[in-house]
Protein backbone atom coordinates (compact mmCIF):
# COMPACT_ATOMS: atom_id res chain seq x y z
CA UNK A 1 0.00 0.00 0.00
CA UNK A 2 1.65 2.87 -1.04
CA UNK A 3 0.29 5.36 1.60
CA UNK A 4 2.80 8.04 3.84
CA UNK A 5 2.91 10.11 6.96
CA UNK A 6 5.18 13.12 6.34
CA UNK A 7 6.15 15.19 8.69
CA UNK A 8 6.92 19.00 8.56
CA UNK A 9 8.71 20.60 11.84
CA UNK A 10 8.75 24.10 10.79
CA UNK A 11 9.63 26.92 13.26
CA UNK A 12 5.98 28.30 12.82
CA UNK A 13 3.79 25.34 12.83
CA UNK A 14 4.10 21.87 12.98
CA UNK A 15 2.28 19.93 9.80
CA UNK A 16 1.18 16.33 9.60
CA UNK A 17 0.14 15.02 6.51
CA UNK A 18 -1.19 11.66 4.19
CA UNK A 19 -1.27 10.92 1.11
CA UNK A 20 -1.28 8.08 -1.05
CA UNK A 21 1.07 7.76 -4.21
CA UNK A 22 -0.57 6.59 -7.48
CA UNK A 23 2.58 4.62 -9.49
CA UNK A 24 1.56 3.94 -12.86
CA UNK A 25 5.11 3.35 -14.15
CA UNK A 26 6.20 6.11 -16.12
CA UNK A 27 4.96 8.66 -13.30
CA UNK A 28 3.77 8.72 -9.92
CA UNK A 29 1.44 11.15 -8.67
CA UNK A 30 0.67 12.55 -5.20
CA UNK A 31 -3.06 12.04 -3.45
CA UNK A 32 -3.16 14.13 -0.20
CA UNK A 33 -5.36 12.07 1.62
CA UNK A 34 -5.59 14.76 4.51
CA UNK A 35 -3.41 17.39 6.47
CA UNK A 36 -3.67 18.84 10.26
CA UNK A 37 -1.31 21.31 11.32
CA UNK A 38 -0.49 23.52 14.55
CA UNK A 39 1.02 26.44 15.17
CA UNK A 40 4.33 25.91 17.86
CA UNK A 41 7.62 27.54 18.37
CA UNK A 42 9.16 24.26 20.11
CA UNK A 43 11.17 24.08 16.81
CA UNK A 44 14.19 26.94 16.22
CA UNK A 45 16.30 27.06 13.74
CA UNK A 46 15.70 23.26 12.50
CA UNK A 47 16.47 21.96 15.65
CA UNK A 48 13.46 20.63 18.44
CA UNK A 49 13.58 22.69 21.45
CA UNK A 50 11.26 21.19 23.80
CA UNK A 51 11.45 16.81 21.87
CA UNK A 52 7.99 16.72 24.95
CA UNK A 53 5.87 19.42 23.72
CA UNK A 54 6.44 18.66 20.42
CA UNK A 55 5.69 14.87 20.69
CA UNK A 56 2.17 15.80 22.11
CA UNK A 57 1.63 18.33 19.28
CA UNK A 58 2.84 15.13 16.74
CA UNK A 59 0.21 12.69 19.10
CA UNK A 60 -2.53 15.19 19.01
CA UNK A 61 -2.00 15.29 15.03
CA UNK A 62 -1.58 12.41 13.77
CA UNK A 63 -4.33 10.94 16.27
CA UNK A 64 -7.03 13.87 14.42
CA UNK A 65 -5.28 12.09 10.55
CA UNK A 66 -5.69 8.97 11.32
CA UNK A 67 -9.40 9.41 11.66
CA UNK A 68 -9.68 11.90 8.64
CA UNK A 69 -7.82 9.90 6.88
CA UNK A 70 -9.15 6.95 7.99
CA UNK A 71 -5.56 5.15 8.42
CA UNK A 72 -5.51 2.35 10.57
CA UNK A 73 -1.98 2.25 11.53
CA UNK A 74 0.62 4.57 10.79
CA UNK A 75 3.78 2.34 9.46
CA UNK A 76 5.86 4.32 6.83
CA UNK A 77 6.97 8.51 8.19
CA UNK A 78 8.72 10.43 6.75
CA UNK A 79 10.51 13.88 7.92
CA UNK A 80 13.24 15.82 6.18
CA UNK A 81 15.90 17.88 7.87
CA UNK A 82 16.84 21.37 8.23
CA UNK A 83 18.76 23.34 10.17
CA UNK A 84 20.49 27.10 10.53
CA UNK A 85 23.99 24.42 11.34
CA UNK A 86 23.83 22.78 8.16
CA UNK A 87 27.27 23.63 6.41
CA UNK A 88 28.62 22.52 3.29
CA UNK A 89 32.52 21.26 2.00
CA UNK A 90 34.05 20.31 -1.27
CA UNK A 91 36.17 17.28 -0.29
CA UNK A 92 38.59 15.71 -2.73
CA UNK A 93 39.68 12.12 -1.66
CA UNK A 94 42.45 10.13 -3.44
CA UNK A 95 43.37 6.47 -4.26
CA UNK A 96 46.19 4.81 -6.24
CA UNK A 97 44.53 1.81 -8.09
CA UNK A 98 47.91 0.23 -9.28
CA UNK A 99 48.57 -0.42 -12.30
CA UNK A 100 45.62 -0.99 -14.85
CA UNK A 101 43.54 -2.22 -12.21
CA UNK A 102 39.53 -1.49 -12.26
CA UNK A 103 37.37 0.42 -10.03
CA UNK A 104 34.78 -1.67 -8.45
CA UNK A 105 32.00 -0.04 -6.11
CA UNK A 106 34.12 -1.66 -3.10
CA UNK A 107 36.38 0.65 -3.88
CA UNK A 108 34.06 3.96 -4.19
CA UNK A 109 32.48 3.20 -1.36
CA UNK A 110 35.44 3.11 1.07
CA UNK A 111 36.23 6.56 -0.33
CA UNK A 112 33.05 7.64 0.38
CA UNK A 113 33.99 6.34 4.05
CA UNK A 114 37.21 8.06 4.08
CA UNK A 115 35.79 11.34 3.22
CA UNK A 116 33.04 11.34 5.57
CA UNK A 117 35.68 10.12 8.51
CA UNK A 118 37.07 13.95 8.45
CA UNK A 119 34.25 14.94 9.86
CA UNK A 120 34.20 12.32 12.70
CA UNK A 121 34.30 14.80 15.76
CA UNK A 122 32.05 14.88 18.74
CA UNK A 123 29.04 17.27 17.82
CA UNK A 124 28.83 16.52 14.52
CA UNK A 125 27.06 14.46 12.22
CA UNK A 126 27.74 14.23 8.02
CA UNK A 127 23.92 14.84 6.76
CA UNK A 128 24.56 13.69 2.91
CA UNK A 129 27.75 13.44 0.83
CA UNK A 130 26.89 13.77 -2.66
CA UNK A 131 29.54 12.38 -5.57
CA UNK A 132 29.94 15.28 -7.87
CA UNK A 133 32.52 13.69 -10.24
CA UNK A 134 35.54 11.54 -10.35
CA UNK A 135 39.28 11.51 -12.08
CA UNK A 136 40.72 8.49 -13.49
CA UNK A 137 44.57 9.48 -14.46
CA UNK A 138 43.13 12.86 -14.49
CA UNK A 139 39.91 11.99 -17.47
CA UNK A 140 36.99 12.98 -15.71
CA UNK A 141 33.66 10.60 -15.39
CA UNK A 142 30.79 10.14 -13.57
CA UNK A 143 30.88 6.25 -14.00
CA UNK A 144 33.85 5.14 -13.44
CA UNK A 145 33.01 1.54 -12.08
CA UNK A 146 34.62 -1.02 -14.37
CA UNK A 147 37.29 1.11 -15.68
CA UNK A 148 40.57 1.05 -15.83
CA UNK A 149 43.44 3.36 -14.78
CA UNK A 150 45.75 3.91 -11.99
CA UNK A 151 44.99 7.29 -9.39
CA UNK A 152 41.20 8.01 -8.89
CA UNK A 153 39.80 10.71 -7.62
CA UNK A 154 36.87 11.91 -5.91
CA UNK A 155 34.92 14.85 -5.42
CA UNK A 156 32.36 15.27 -3.04
CA UNK A 157 30.25 17.92 -1.53
CA UNK A 158 29.39 17.14 2.44
CA UNK A 159 26.76 18.50 4.26
CA UNK A 160 27.01 18.79 7.54
CA UNK A 161 25.51 19.83 10.59
CA UNK A 162 24.60 19.77 14.63
CA UNK A 163 24.05 15.95 15.68
CA UNK A 164 21.58 17.69 18.25
CA UNK A 165 19.80 17.76 14.87
CA UNK A 166 18.88 14.12 15.03
CA UNK A 167 19.07 13.84 18.35
CA UNK A 168 16.35 15.84 19.53
CA UNK A 169 13.96 14.45 16.76
CA UNK A 170 14.79 11.08 17.99
CA UNK A 171 13.96 12.41 21.63
CA UNK A 172 11.05 13.36 20.29
CA UNK A 173 9.77 10.67 18.66
CA UNK A 174 11.05 8.10 21.35
CA UNK A 175 8.00 9.73 23.24
CA UNK A 176 5.61 8.57 20.46
CA UNK A 177 4.37 5.46 20.76
CA UNK A 178 1.91 4.48 17.95
CA UNK A 179 4.48 5.53 15.53
CA UNK A 180 7.20 3.15 16.00
CA UNK A 181 8.31 2.12 12.31
CA UNK A 182 11.37 3.49 9.93
CA UNK A 183 11.72 6.84 9.67
CA UNK A 184 12.89 8.43 6.26
CA UNK A 185 14.99 11.47 6.49
CA UNK A 186 16.16 13.18 3.56
CA UNK A 187 17.60 16.70 3.49
CA UNK A 188 14.86 19.55 2.73
CA UNK A 189 16.43 21.14 0.26
CA UNK A 190 16.64 18.10 -1.80
CA UNK A 191 13.19 17.34 -1.32
CA UNK A 192 12.54 20.52 -2.49
CA UNK A 193 14.57 19.91 -5.71
CA UNK A 194 12.72 16.91 -6.73
CA UNK A 195 9.38 18.54 -6.25
CA UNK A 196 10.15 21.86 -8.13
CA UNK A 197 13.22 21.31 -10.12
CA UNK A 198 13.26 19.50 -13.53
CA UNK A 199 16.45 17.57 -14.41
CA UNK A 200 17.19 20.03 -17.29
CA UNK A 201 17.58 22.86 -14.66
CA UNK A 202 19.38 20.84 -12.11
CA UNK A 203 21.64 19.96 -14.94
CA UNK A 204 22.34 23.27 -16.43
CA UNK A 205 22.87 25.28 -13.71
CA UNK A 206 19.87 26.89 -10.95
CA UNK A 207 19.93 28.48 -7.51
CA UNK A 208 16.72 27.49 -5.55
CA UNK A 209 15.98 29.74 -2.32
CA UNK A 210 13.81 28.82 0.16
CA UNK A 211 12.16 31.17 2.86
CA UNK A 212 11.56 30.15 5.86
CA UNK A 213 10.25 31.51 8.54
CA UNK A 214 13.75 31.67 10.80
CA UNK A 215 16.00 30.15 8.28
CA UNK A 216 16.06 31.17 4.68
CA UNK A 217 18.42 28.66 2.45
CA UNK A 218 20.27 28.79 -0.64
CA UNK A 219 21.03 25.29 -3.14
CA UNK A 220 22.37 25.60 -6.12
CA UNK A 221 22.64 22.53 -8.50
CA UNK A 222 24.66 22.12 -11.61
CA UNK A 223 25.41 18.71 -12.99
CA UNK A 224 22.09 17.21 -12.16
CA UNK A 225 23.31 17.47 -7.93
CA UNK A 226 23.44 20.25 -5.01
CA UNK A 227 26.91 21.83 -5.44
CA UNK A 228 26.30 24.58 -2.57
CA UNK A 229 24.25 24.58 0.26
CA UNK A 230 23.80 27.54 2.64
CA UNK A 231 21.47 28.53 5.47
CA UNK A 232 21.35 32.18 6.71
CA UNK A 233 19.50 31.77 10.42
CA UNK A 234 16.97 34.77 9.31
CA UNK A 235 13.49 34.79 7.79
CA UNK A 236 10.17 36.16 7.37
CA UNK A 237 9.51 35.58 11.19
CA UNK A 238 12.40 38.28 11.74
CA UNK A 239 10.71 41.00 9.21
CA UNK A 240 7.52 40.08 11.65
CA UNK A 241 9.08 41.30 14.68
CA UNK A 242 10.47 44.28 12.93
CA UNK A 243 6.95 45.69 11.79
CA UNK A 244 5.56 44.18 15.58
CA UNK A 245 8.28 46.82 17.02
CA UNK A 246 5.67 49.47 15.51
CA UNK A 247 3.18 48.49 18.83
CA UNK A 248 0.84 46.19 16.98
CA UNK A 249 0.28 42.43 17.91
CA UNK A 250 2.33 39.17 15.83
CA UNK A 251 -0.78 38.23 14.12
CA UNK A 252 -1.71 42.03 12.97
CA UNK A 253 2.13 42.00 11.82
CA UNK A 254 2.18 38.90 9.96
CA UNK A 255 -1.16 40.06 7.87
CA UNK A 256 0.01 43.66 7.26
CA UNK A 257 3.45 42.16 5.95
CA UNK A 258 1.61 39.94 3.40
CA UNK A 259 -1.60 41.85 2.58
CA UNK A 260 0.34 45.65 2.37
CA UNK A 261 4.05 44.86 2.41
CA UNK A 262 6.29 45.13 -0.32
CA UNK A 263 9.91 44.51 -0.81
CA UNK A 264 10.87 46.99 -2.78
CA UNK A 265 9.90 50.46 -1.34
CA UNK A 266 9.99 52.00 -4.56
CA UNK A 267 7.42 50.04 -5.96
CA UNK A 268 4.47 51.15 -3.77
CA UNK A 269 2.48 52.54 -6.52
CA UNK A 270 0.14 54.44 -3.26
CA UNK A 271 0.12 55.41 -0.24
CA UNK A 272 -1.68 54.75 1.86
CA UNK A 273 -2.03 55.50 6.33
CA UNK A 274 -3.33 52.27 7.81
CA UNK A 275 -4.86 52.40 11.31
CA UNK A 276 -4.40 48.88 13.64
CA UNK A 277 -4.92 48.13 17.03
CA UNK A 278 -2.40 48.31 19.12
CA UNK A 279 -0.79 45.66 21.06
CA UNK A 280 -1.43 46.73 24.31
CA UNK A 281 -4.96 47.00 25.29
CA UNK A 282 -5.53 50.86 26.20
CA UNK A 283 -3.27 52.50 24.28
CA UNK A 284 -4.33 54.08 21.00
CA UNK A 285 -4.13 52.71 17.50
CA UNK A 286 -0.97 52.16 15.35
CA UNK A 287 -0.94 54.12 12.36
CA UNK A 288 1.05 53.02 9.54
CA UNK A 289 1.33 53.72 5.91
CA UNK A 290 2.63 51.56 3.12
CA UNK A 291 5.74 53.58 2.37
CA UNK A 292 7.26 53.23 5.55
CA UNK A 293 6.14 49.68 5.74
CA UNK A 294 8.07 49.16 2.85
CA UNK A 295 11.02 50.87 3.92
CA UNK A 296 11.28 48.16 7.00
CA UNK A 297 10.43 45.05 5.32
CA UNK A 298 12.97 46.14 2.36
CA UNK A 299 15.94 47.25 4.81
CA UNK A 300 15.44 43.50 6.61
CA UNK A 301 14.97 41.50 3.19
CA UNK A 302 18.66 42.79 1.80
CA UNK A 303 20.10 41.63 5.13
CA UNK A 304 18.90 38.68 4.88
CA UNK A 305 19.40 37.97 1.45
CA UNK A 306 22.91 39.73 1.47
CA UNK A 307 25.17 36.14 2.20
CA UNK A 308 23.11 34.87 -0.44
CA UNK A 309 23.73 37.49 -3.54
CA UNK A 310 27.18 36.83 -2.26
CA UNK A 311 27.04 33.31 -2.82
CA UNK A 312 24.94 33.70 -6.11
CA UNK A 313 27.59 35.90 -7.34
CA UNK A 314 30.44 34.37 -6.79
CA UNK A 315 29.76 30.54 -7.49
CA UNK A 316 32.10 29.16 -10.34
CA UNK A 317 28.78 27.55 -11.77
CA UNK A 318 27.02 28.57 -14.97
CA UNK A 319 23.18 28.94 -13.11
CA UNK A 320 21.93 29.08 -17.02
CA UNK A 321 18.03 28.40 -15.45
CA UNK A 322 17.96 31.29 -13.04
CA UNK A 323 16.61 31.58 -9.52
CA UNK A 324 14.00 29.37 -8.45
CA UNK A 325 11.96 30.28 -5.16
CA UNK A 326 9.74 28.61 -2.52
CA UNK A 327 8.36 29.10 1.02
CA UNK A 328 6.28 31.09 2.81
CA UNK A 329 8.31 33.98 2.71
CA UNK A 330 8.43 34.18 -1.44
CA UNK A 331 4.56 35.01 -1.12
CA UNK A 332 5.64 38.72 -0.05
CA UNK A 333 4.77 41.36 -2.60
CA UNK A 334 7.34 42.29 -5.43
CA UNK A 335 9.97 39.20 -4.42
CA UNK A 336 10.13 38.67 -7.85
CA UNK A 337 11.35 42.44 -8.67
CA UNK A 338 13.46 42.60 -5.58
CA UNK A 339 15.22 39.66 -6.61
CA UNK A 340 15.95 40.24 -10.61
CA UNK A 341 17.24 43.86 -9.34
CA UNK A 342 19.83 42.54 -7.18
CA UNK A 343 21.04 39.51 -9.12
CA UNK A 344 19.98 39.88 -12.85
CA UNK A 345 19.08 36.65 -13.21
CA UNK A 346 15.46 35.33 -14.03
CA UNK A 347 13.04 34.13 -11.22
CA UNK A 348 10.61 31.69 -11.46
CA UNK A 349 8.14 30.64 -8.38
CA UNK A 350 8.57 27.16 -8.04
CA UNK A 351 5.41 25.09 -8.35
CA UNK A 352 4.84 21.71 -7.14
CA UNK A 353 1.70 21.35 -8.43
CA UNK A 354 2.70 18.97 -11.36
CA UNK A 355 2.81 15.90 -8.90
CA UNK A 356 -0.55 16.78 -6.98
CA UNK A 357 -3.90 14.42 -8.09
CA UNK A 358 -6.65 16.62 -9.86
CA UNK A 359 -9.12 16.25 -6.75
CA UNK A 360 -5.84 17.84 -5.14
CA UNK A 361 -7.62 20.94 -2.75
CA UNK A 362 -6.18 24.34 -4.05
CA UNK A 363 -4.72 24.69 -0.45
CA UNK A 364 -1.68 22.12 -1.14
CA UNK A 365 -0.32 24.19 -4.07
CA UNK A 366 0.86 26.43 -1.47
CA UNK A 367 4.56 26.70 -1.37
CA UNK A 368 4.55 25.92 2.54
CA UNK A 369 3.48 21.87 1.02
CA UNK A 370 6.62 21.98 -1.43
CA UNK A 371 9.28 20.54 0.53
CA UNK A 372 6.49 17.10 1.87
CA UNK A 373 5.46 16.34 -1.63
CA UNK A 374 9.01 15.80 -2.37
CA UNK A 375 10.21 14.23 0.91
CA UNK A 376 7.40 11.67 -0.03
CA UNK A 377 8.32 11.56 -3.55
CA UNK A 378 11.74 10.46 -2.36
CA UNK A 379 10.56 7.91 0.27
CA UNK A 380 7.89 6.12 -2.31
CA UNK A 381 11.20 6.28 -4.73
CA UNK A 382 13.85 4.26 -2.02
CA UNK A 383 11.17 1.92 -1.85
CA UNK A 384 10.63 0.71 -4.94
CA UNK A 385 14.52 0.66 -5.61
CA UNK A 386 14.85 -1.56 -2.36
CA UNK A 387 12.25 -3.49 -2.10
CA UNK A 388 12.23 -7.43 -3.30
CA UNK A 389 10.62 -7.45 -6.39
CA UNK A 390 7.26 -10.19 -6.93
CA UNK A 391 7.88 -13.66 -8.86
CA UNK A 392 7.54 -13.32 -12.31
CA UNK A 393 3.93 -13.79 -13.96
CA UNK A 394 5.03 -16.32 -17.19
CA UNK A 395 1.79 -15.42 -18.64
CA UNK A 396 1.42 -11.98 -18.67
CA UNK A 397 4.06 -9.83 -20.83
CA UNK A 398 5.05 -6.85 -18.58
CA UNK A 399 5.75 -3.22 -20.10
CA UNK A 400 8.92 -1.67 -19.46
CA UNK A 401 8.87 0.89 -17.56
CA UNK A 402 10.59 4.37 -17.98
CA UNK A 403 13.01 6.35 -15.13
CA UNK A 404 11.03 9.08 -13.53
CA UNK A 405 12.49 12.44 -12.67
CA UNK A 406 13.05 11.04 -8.70
CA UNK A 407 14.03 7.61 -9.86
CA UNK A 408 17.13 9.21 -11.20
CA UNK A 409 18.32 11.26 -7.91
CA UNK A 410 17.30 8.11 -6.14
CA UNK A 411 19.94 5.88 -8.41
CA UNK A 412 22.48 8.79 -7.37
CA UNK A 413 22.35 8.88 -3.33
CA UNK A 414 20.34 5.74 -2.72
CA UNK A 415 23.42 4.39 -0.94
CA UNK A 416 23.49 7.72 1.48
CA UNK A 417 19.95 7.19 1.61
CA UNK A 418 20.13 3.99 2.95
CA UNK A 419 21.81 5.55 6.16
CA UNK A 420 19.65 7.74 6.89
CA UNK A 421 16.58 5.88 6.59
CA UNK A 422 17.85 2.73 8.77
CA UNK A 423 16.51 3.03 12.72
CA UNK A 424 19.65 2.44 13.71
CA UNK A 425 21.28 5.59 12.42
CA UNK A 426 18.02 7.34 13.99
Amino acid sequence: MNKYIVIDMGSSRISVMAVEIVDSGDTCTVRILSEESKKTDKVKYGIIDHPTMCASVIIELTRLLQNSARLSEIDKVCVSLNAKSMKHFHIRINRSLGFGKAVTEEILSDMLDECEEKFNQPGVEVFDTIPRYYELDGIKTNHPVGKKGSELSAFYNVIIGNSSIKAELGRCFERIAHIDTHKFMPLGMEALAVALLDEEEKEEGCALINFGATTTTLGIYSGGVLQYLLVVPLGGKNITKDIQELGVSEANAERLKIKKGSALRNLVQEQVRIQIPAAEAGNPPVVIDTDFLATIIEARLSEIMTPIFKAINDTPFNLKSGIVITGGGAKLNHIFEFLEENTGMEIRFGDHGEWLSEDSHHRFHDPIFAQQIGSVLLLHEYEKENQVPPPPDTNKEKPKKKPSVVQGWVNKFKDKTLILFDDDNY
